[in-house]
C-alpha cells in the first residue's frame, strides 16, 4: 500500500512537472505562448460585447548585445529582472507571458477606452527606462512595443498576435523604443518590405545605392573641413527611396552588412579621391549602424578600408547613436579603444535626443558630439531647444570634445552658435548633401569664392 501511494504521488508530481513546462516558460516562470493564447481566448469569450482587450507586442530593442558581450546567463538573468519588473505593476486580471527569446506578450482586459491603454503602454515603457544592474553594470534595456485592439483589430486570437507583431515592428522600424497601435495599413507594409528586401539586393548588384556628401564647415574660418556621407537607393523604377524607408528593412533581412560595408568602402575612396585631387585634407563622417558596430569583424573592415583606398585613418570619422552607447557599454568601450588606437574619429550622432549621459561620454572614447537639428532649427524661436544647444556645448568642451551642429539652416542660426563656441556646422545654410560630382564642384566654387 505504501508503495502504491509512492507511485501515486510520484505520479502527481511528474504530471505537475509535465503541465508546468508545457503552460509556462522555464527561465522566468511565466505564462509560455500555449498559456497565453488560452488566457487571450478566455479575454475574447468574456467580453459580452463590453469594453476593449489589449494585446502588447514587447520585443526588446538589441538585447543579442547584451548576449554577445556579457554571455547568456546574463542575457537570462536579464529576462528574469524584465519580467519581475513588467510583472509589478500589471492587475491580477492581466497576463504577463514570455513567448521566446526576448519577446514577451501583455494582456489586458476589461480597457474602456484605447487612452487607457496608450496610457498602459506608456507605464510599460518607462517602467523599462531605469538601468538594470547586473555584476556591477548599469544596463538601460529599451523595447518596441506593438498593440492589437480587440475588437477593431481582430476577433480571434491570431488576428490579434499576428496584428500586434506587425505593430511591434512598425515601432522599430520608427527608431525603436517606441509603441505603435496597428492599422490596417501595416499589412501593406508588409508586401512592401518583402520587394523592398528583394530590390535592396539586386541595387548591391546593380550599383543602385549611392553616397551623397553633405559638406561640414569650421564655423569660426568658414573652410570646409569634410563631409558626412548619406545613403541613397536610386530605384530604376520608383525613384529615390529614403535611408529612413529602406535601413530597417536591410537590418531585418540581414543585409545591413553588407551595405554598410560598401558604404564604408565608397566613403573612403571618394575622400582619397578628394585629396588626390587637391580638394584638401577633407574628412568623412559614416554613420554606423548598431547590428553592423556589433559585429566582432568592424575594426578589421575599418582598417580593410583604409588600407584598400590609402586613405589616412584620421581622415574617417564613424558616427553612433547615443542609443549604441548605453545598450552594451562593455564591449562598446574596448571596440572604441581599438578603433582609436587605429587613429580613427568618433563622433556620437544626434545628441540631446537619448540618454545625454555623462557618465558615458567620461568612460568613451570620443571625439565629437553632434547636437540633433530637431534642437538647433528651433533654437532661435525657443528658449528651451536654445538652452539645451547650450548646455551640450559647454559639457562638450568641459569634457575636450569638439561639436557639431546639425541643421543649420540660415544666417541667424549660425551666428548664435558661433556666440555659444561651437566649431562646425553642417545643414542647407551652406548646402543639402550633393552627389560625389557635385560636391567637388562645390569645394572648388567655394575655394575661388
Amino acid at each position: 500500500m505504501a508503495k502504491l501511494e509512492s507511485e501515486k504521488q510520484a505520479l502527481t508530481e511528474s504530471h505537475a512537472r509535465i503541465e508546468v513546462l508545457a503552460h509556462r516558460d522555464t527561465l522566468t516562470q511565466l505564462p509560455n505562448r500555449t498559456l497565453a493564447k488560452d488566457r487571450l481566448e478566455q479575454l475574447l469569450q468574456a467580453r459580452h460585447g463590453q469594453g476593449l482587450v489589449a494585446v502588447m507586442f514587447l520585443d526588446l530593442d538589441n538585447f543579442k548585445t547584451v548576449n554577445d558581450s556579457l554571455g547568456h546567463a546574463v542575457g537570462d538573468e536579464l529576462l528574469c529582472l524584465v519580467a519581475e519588473r513588467l510583472g509589478s505593476r500589471l492587475r491580477t486580471s492581466d497576463t504577463l507571458a514570455r513567448l521566446a527569446g526576448d519577446e514577451f506578450l501583455i494582456l489586458l482586459g476589461g480597457m474602456p477606452h484605447e487612452e487607457e491603454i496608450a496610457v498602459a503602454a506608456r507605464q510599460v515603457m518607462e517602467q523599462l527606462g531605469h538601468p538594470f544592474t547586473l555584476h556591477g553594470l548599469d544596463v538601460v534595456v529599451t523595447a518596441s512595443l506593438g498593440i492589437a485592439v480587440a475588437p477593431r483589430d481582430g476577433q480571434d486570437v491570431d488576428a490579434l498576435l499576428k496584428n500586434a507583431d506587425l505593430a511591434m515592428y512598425r515601432a522599430k522600424d520608427s527608431g525603436r523604443n517606441a509603441f505603435r497601435f496597428f492599422d490596417a495599413s501595416m499589412n501593406e507594409n508588409v508586401v512592401e518590405h518583402l520587394h523592398m528586401a528583394s530590390g535592396l539586393r539586386t541595387a548591391l548588384a546593380q550599383e543602385e545605392l549611392q553616397v551623397h556628401y553633405q559638406p561640414q564647415f569650421d564655423l569660426r574660418s568658414g573652410r570646409i573641413i569634410g563631409a558626412e556621407a548619406l545613403l541613397r537607393w536610386k530605384h530604376p523604377v520608383l525613384g529615390f527611396i529614403p535611408p529612413y524607408k529602406f535601413i530597417p528593412v536591410a537590418e531585418r533581412c540581414g543585409l545591413i552588412n553588407e551595405v554598410g560595408a560598401w558604404v564604408l568602402h565608397r566613403a573612403c575612396m571618394d575622400a582619397q579621391s578628394w585629396r588626390a585631387q587637391g580638394l584638401g585634407d577633407l574628412a568623412v563622417a559614416v554613420n554606423v549602424s548598431p547590428l553592423q558596430f556589433h559585429r566582432d569583424s568592424i575594426e578589421r573592415e575599418v582598417a580593410h578600408a583604409l588600407a584598400a583606398c590609402q586613405l589616412p585613418a584620421s581622415a574617417l570619422e564613424l558616427e553612433l547613436t547615443e542609443s549604441l552607447l548605453v545598450a552594451d557599454a562593455q564591449h562598446l568601450s574596448e571596440v572604441l579603444q581599438r578603433l582609436r588606437a587605429l587613429g580613427v574619429q568618433i563622433a556620437i550622432d544626434d545628441f540631446g535626443t537619448g540618454y545625454s549621459n555623462l557618465g558615458y561620454l567620461q568612460r568613451f572614447a570620443v571625439h565629437r558630439l553632434k547636437i540633433d537639428q530637431s534642437f538647433v532649427r528651433k533654437m532661435c524661436t525657443s528658449a528651451h531647444d536654445e538652452g539645451i544647444v547650450r548646455a551640450i556645448i559647454e559639457m562638450a568642451h568641459c569634457l575636450g570634445l569638439q561639436v557639431v551642429a546639425e541643421g543649420v539652416e540660415d544666417a541667424a542660426m549660425l551666428h548664435r552658435l558661433q556666440g555659444f563656441g561651437c566649431e562646425y556646422g553642417q545643414g542647407f545654410h551652406w548646402s543639402r548633401a550633393l552627389p560625389d560630382e557635385e560636391f567637388r564642384t562645390f569645394v572648388r566654387n567655394r575655394a575661388l569664392a
